[in-house]
């Protein structure tokens, strides 16, 4: 796809040709970029072998955005994270307000992105800074304010002292029906079950409170027990910052709310289901054109075997050897083509 064509579905607020764009002037840096776009806030995670440099890769991003004038994006989140690591080591979040010298210089289409502007990264990275996440610009002090993490059978709602689960859905109505929210006090907990998450079954997070009698059977119990949410292994960070943190306040310790990593961990999920997605699907795309190729020699192994069948002598060692091929050839043939379309 030409430049041109790029900015174009940039401006229309096309995340996948924002991140192309960014990626052209970024990778020969050693930092890759993913975008994604949800409820017109537009999320940028940098990954790099180092930290990336938060203060020249927040300008260079906000420079583009604001350059771009798309109607479809009001908000800005930047991640910056080290190649491997689950967090980032910081993030920062601005309101998208285009001016009218912002709009003109979106005009020149070469100017979004471009080498002038790459120039002014002067250190890409940061070598040696540990930075610790922030989750900026929202006031969680008050304790109306809360944290949601969605489950797989059921919601759990984390404000500073309490633990209230909620049950939506339609897998929360089979496994636990028609209850109501559960509110459990944090300082009623005296201990919680983590197990975590696989391929083949879900974890689940269970707590235990005073006077409170919990199942014992494991996954399968845990399915309606009204203290235990389950969930998958995409989910499965959030749940255990809900642990880190219950911990911190049983120990007397408590984290500071404010820095809990909850927003964060789910927009690296997001990332992960549209990296999941796009994964799964060059696979088929690959699988497509595998068996189309195949297709046409299956036929050809097919219709030489049919010959040798109708001209062989019954009875014949080569008659029924080329009937054997044409059963076979002819099942490959057939799945061949389902597989194909």
């Amino acid at each position: 796809m030409t430049q041109m064509n790029l900015l174009e579905l940039a401006k229309q607020g096309d995340a996948q040709a924002i991140a192309s764009l960014m990626n052209r002037q970024l990778q020969p840096k050693g930092i890759t970029v993913k975008v994604a776009l949800k409820d017109a806030c537009l999320q940028v995670m940098l990954e790099s072998a180092q930290t990336p440099n938060q203060q020249a890769l927040v300008a260079f991003v906000r420079k583009g955005i604001v350059g771009l004038g798309a109607a479809s994006i009001e908000r800005v989140k930047i991640y910056g994270r080290q190649t491997g690591e689950e967090f980032p080591a910081w993030n920062q979040e601005f309101e998208l307000v285009v001016d009218a010298s912002s709009m003109q210089s979106s005009i020149n289409t070469y100017s979004i992105f471009s080498n002038d502007q790459n120039q002014q990264l002067e250190s890409p990275v940061v070598t040696h800074r540990n930075l610790q996440s922030k989750i900026a610009s929202e006031n969680l002090r008050d304790n109306n304010i809360y944290y949601e993490i969605e489950g797989s059978n059921g919601q759990i709602r984390l404000t500073h002292n309490r633990i209230i689960i909620s049950r939506k859905g339609t897998t929360a109505f089979i496994t636990q029906g028609l209850k109501g929210d559960k509110e459990i006090p944090i300082s009623r907990i005296t201990a919680m079950q983590f197990k975590r998450a696989d391929a083949l079954t879900k974890g689940y997070l269970q707590f235990s409170i005073q006077g409170g009698i919990e199942s014992k059977g494991g996954v399968f119990a845990a399915v309606s027990d009204e203290n235990t949410v389950m969930f998958n292994e995409l989910e499965q960070l959030e749940f255990e910052e809900i642990k880190r943190y219950v911990n911190s306040v049983i120990d007397t310790d408590p984290l500071a709310f404010d820095e809990l990593r909850f927003l964060e961990l789910k927009t690296l999920r997001e990332l992960r289901v549209k990296d999941n997605k796009e994964a799964a699907e060059k696979v088929i795309t690959s699988e497509k054109i595998f068996w189309d190729k195949k297709k046409k020699l299956l036929l050809i192994a097919t219709i030489v075997s049919f010959v040798f069948v109708s001209l062989a002598p019954n009875g014949s060692i080569l008659h029924a050897f080329a009937g054997i091929s044409l059963i076979i050839s002819g099942v490959f043939l057939c799945m061949a083509w389902i597989k194909s379309q």
